[in-house]
């Protein structure tokens, strides 16, 4: 039986679409939180009924008890949203409330059961058929440029369930009829002043993004297109080249520009052609009697361009915010803003972009995507704490940014600084229907549910950024992650093999490659992806690929090899100024050690720290777990008042460390009620399944026990060079033997010790097993009933 919904909804100036979980006004999105849009939902698809609050109560918190003053927050949410269309949520006393606006609804989109169970159901570890595509919490694993160490907030099951549910509807979103396809060229400047190139054209660039009706071709596809011409990736696009670029990348319109000064003045002009045949299609010119002014006279020029290529005037209205106000009122600090986009798109390293930025916001501290490209990078360097500050600045002043900048800048902030992912995911939801030809929110997306753990949807979110930009390396990327972390490793390298092939692969692909490589035993591709981190040894990979090395000596019970390489990658992030990778690193091998039976080493490790009292759950786990609860006790204290519904602080760092504090106090089924609220989200890392199995083993819930430990051993690509993986083998058969079921024991113990066979023979835990196995093995073999 299926299940029938209306979902698109239009009311006055206002466009609801369930499938997308947006709202729109003008076409312009209007951010709502989850639940309010389900609350409008309720009332939008019952227009002119009184709804009764235990009607929406049901619908919005179906399987939870919800007291009635949590509706009317975000009826109050609600209201504020619409703005001077609050009155059409009427609140009817006694009763509950009536949407009295005219609404018109569009045919149902029909949904089957299996396909929300499919959705919503975890990975099930096999292969699966070949792709059309051919800040807390930080422990679980190390990875680079979306490091928010597989953690995840609540609701984020039904969230995926929507996402891969609705994703049809997303691809079928169409451009606007008219839609142009634009490149824009090099002005050229006869003025002498260096401060204009580039960045006229990137001004212009910006202006016209900020529209859905034009598709501005983007810095890494024209570099992709130059090489197929056999230029380099630094080749001006002078009017004579752009033609060229315009016609073999199938543009429409090309967009070149003069400027050039007379006297204390200067005329800007910019002609727009067809690409194919060179005929004029518009032309605008402007005046600035000072060079302070030619951002307003481009600004101009922008508008009469975008007129004169028939974009509508309710389109013009709703997307017409000033250069000046959208970015910068400095030439200087937009040039550096905008050669530091071109190295980006170049693919230089952070540290060779950073110092662009940073000067960008000293010459206006007003900019706000300059801020946002500042955290983006130290993100991207590991120093996600480092970032925070320069997020929530961006997000501070994006009242003042365009409309797609706005969505840019708030997703980031929700997803990379408050780490409310759902917030985050629904805001990238908006921009992809926004601006459907646009690939990056597609990627941040599959990022995002790769990092939750929801991998269906982090597929198909991947497979759409790369069938738009096919150019872009971080495509690749995150897809290749997505398809390994769902056990589709197959897959995961026919992608990789085609980005190698296109000259679009990066150091986080090689990343997965070398996971996979060692899961699978692979020494040749071990020994290739070890010669490509030789040979590409600059950037975060100069620490990060000695971490995977002794990650995987640590996984393998070598310890005296993951030692030495756990030190270099140390010292290297330390040489390197990236100071919270290098604790995070401390922080891991401490993990490493205590789970080895090596306490004294552990503490040695955390010992070493740069910020021995950081905020952080996992060190606070660590501290408890080796006989300190006094971190985990203040961590505790300082967030349980503040933590925010929904965000990762909520549903997995309090949880996390509530039920570690328990299980040092010999409370075991206390710890399992503390960690119920991450329930959902174990396939994020193995770090929630370890430890809801260690709380089941000491209730004396074997059953439970060996249930958690299989879903880390049936899914090896999550986490492929964790030490927690072969550890599973050890604690399943711990497990059965508490279930009296020796067979099954007998041969974990057996896999564990294959595993292991060439650890060193000193650690304790491998010590103990083999204590433990021999007493095993002295028993008659009985199979469980």
């Amino acid at each position: 039986m299926s299940l029938l919904h209306n979902d698109l909804y239009r009311f006055d100036d206002f466009e609801l679409s369930r499938s997308r979980r947006t709202l729109l006004r003008n076409g312009q999105p209007v951010a709502l939180l989850p639940k309010t849009f389900e609350v409008l939902c309720c009332l939008v698809g019952n227009p002119g009924r009184a709804v009764t609050k235990d009607e929406i109560l049901k619908a919005v918190w179906p399987e939870s008890f919800v007291e009635e003053n949590n509706l009317t927050q975000h009826i109050s949410l609600l209201r504020k949203a619409l703005t001077d269309r609050a009155g059409f949520i009427v609140t009817i006393p006694g009763r509950g409330y009536q949407f009295t606006a005219e609404v018109i609804a569009s045919p149902p989109v029909v949904v089957t059961p299996g396909e929300l169970e499919s959705a919503a159901g975890l990975q099930d570890g096999t292969e699966e058929a070949p792709t059309q595509a051919g800040r807390q919490s930080r422990l679980v694993h190390l990875t680079h440029a979306v490091p928010r160490w597989a953690w995840i907030s609540a609701s984020t099951v039904l969230l995926a369930a929507a996402a891969v549910a609705g994703l049809s509807a997303w691809r079928r979103w169409q451009h606007p009829p008219a839609m142009r396809r634009v490149l824009v060229a090099e002005f050229a400047n006869s003025t002498g002043d260096a401060t204009f190139d580039h960045t006229l054209k990137r001004a212009l660039e910006i202006d016209l993004e900020q529209t859905p009706y034009i598709d501005v071709m983007s810095e890494r596809e024209a570099m992709s297109t130059l090489e197929l011409m056999g230029r380099g990736p630094d080749t001006v696009l002078s009017p004579d080249v752009a033609r060229e670029l315009c016609e073999r990348s199938n543009r429409q319109v090309l967009l070149t520009g003069n400027i050039l000064s007379i006297g204390r003045e200067y005329l800007l002009t910019v002609e727009a052609a067809d690409c194919a045949s060179g005929r004029q299609l518009t032309a605008a010119k402007a005046e600035a009697d000072s060079k302070e002014k030619v951002l307003a006279a481009l600004d101009e020029v922008a508008d009469r361009v975008r007129q004169g290529l028939g974009e509508p005037n309710k389109s013009m209205e709703g997307y017409q915010v000033r250069i000046m106000q959208a970015t910068t009122a400095s030439l200087d600090a937009l040039r550096s803003y905008s050669i530091g986009q071109l190295m980006d798109a170049q693919g230089k390293n952070e540290t060779e972009t950073l110092p662009f930025y940073q000067r960008a916001v000293e010459l206006d501290p007003q900019f706000a995507m300059a801020y946002g490209a500042m955290a983006n990078e130290y993100y991207n360097l590991s120093e996600p704490d480092l970032a925070e500050q320069f997020y929530r600045k961006a997000f501070e002043l994006s009242d003042r940014v365009s409309a797609r900048e706005k969505l840019i800048l708030a997703a980031h902030y929700y997803s990379d600084d408050r780490q409310d992912m759902e917030q985050g995911i629904n805001t990238y939801r908006q921009w992809t229907a926004t601006y459907p030809s646009d690939g990056a929110p597609w990627a941040d997306l599959a990022n995002d549910y790769t990092q939750i753990g929801q991998y269906a949807p982090a597929i198909a979110a991947g497979e759409q950024a790369l069938t738009l930009e096919p150019e872009r390396a971080m495509n690749y990327r995150v897809l290749v992650r997505a398809l390994k972390r769902a056990n589709r490793f197959n897959d995961a390298r026919q992608v990789a093999a085609e980005a190698v092939q296109r000259g679009r692969d990066s150091a986080g692909l090689h990343a997965s490659l070398y996971e996979m490589a060692a899961i699978s035993g692979d020494t040749s591709a071990l020994a290739a992806e070890t010669r490509w981190a030789a040979s590409h040894d600059t950037g975060w990979y100069r620490w990060y690929f000695p971490f995977l090395r002794a990650e995987a000596a640590a996984s393998a019970g070598k310890r005296a090899q993951a030692d030495n390489l756990f030190h270099t990658a140390w010292e290297t992030a330390k040489r390197e100024n990236l100071l919270e990778a290098a604790d995070r690193i401390l922080i891991f091998q401490a993990m490493v050690e205590r789970v080895y039976g090596l306490p004294a080493a552990a503490r040695s490790s955390l010992s070493r720290l740069h910020d021995a009292n950081a905020d952080s759950a996992d060190l606070a786990v660590e501290r408890v777990e080796l006989g300190d609860p006094a971190a985990a006790m203040r961590f505790v204290a300082a967030h349980s008042a503040d933590a925010e519904s929904g965000s990762l602080l909520a549903s997995v760092d309090l949880p996390r460390v509530n039920a570690s504090l328990a299980m040092a106090r010999g409370r075991p089924l206390k710890a399992l009620a503390a960690l119920e609220p991450a329930r959902p989200y174990e396939m994020a890392g193995y770090a929630l399944p370890q430890a809801f199995a260690e709380a089941f083993l000491k209730a004396a819930q074997p059953d439970r026990a060996a249930a958690e430990y299989k879903i880390i051993l049936d899914h090896s690509g999550v986490d492929p060079l964790s030490p927690l993986y072969p550890l599973a083998h050890l604690g399943l058969a711990r497990a059965y033997r508490h279930a009296n079921k020796t067979a099954e024991s007998h041969a974990e113990y057996e896999r564990f010790l294959a595993a292991w066979k060439d650890a060193d023979g000193e650690v304790p835990v491998l010590k103990q097993a083999r204590i433990e196995y021999a007493r095993l093995d002295a028993q008659p073999a009985v199979a469980a009933k």
